[in-house]
């Protein structure tokens, strides 16, 4: 394979434009406390964190309002088998990552748990 169009190539102008992408819609979604995209053997995954309602520390009402809709909109303008995951967790750890896997993005400024 010529070099700039491995998928996994972190120089690689696709790979700079859905990371463009991911910044911007996790920039646009407030709820969204930390978004992860990770290239896997089976393509885009995305896995995000949530911000919890107000009255207690449930995010799974924010997913399911707001999964599918999210889900088709990222699909849209990534990769059409991008898979987005929510988890509860906030650390790197529940990712369950695969030593060929390839970490393309990690945003996570909203998240206060970060300092």
């Amino acid at each position: 394979m010529k070099p700039g169009l491995n998928p996994y190539d972190p120089a690689s102008p696709s790979v700079s434009a859905v990371s463009a992408t991911l910044a911007a819609w996790y920039d646009a979604h407030s709820v969204v406390r930390r978004l992860w995209a990770i290239q896997d053997a089976r393509g885009l995954r995305v896995v995000v964190t949530l911000e919890p309602t107000l009255d207690s520390n449930d995010t799974h009402p924010v997913w399911i309002a707001n999964g599918p809709a999210w889900a088709h909109e990222l699909r849209s303008q990534t990769d059409p088998s991008m898979r987005l995951e929510h988890t509860d967790e906030s650390l790197f750890d529940a990712l369950n990552l695969e030593l060929e896997d390839v970490m393309l993005v990690a945003l996570s400024w909203r998240d206060p748990s970060i300092i």
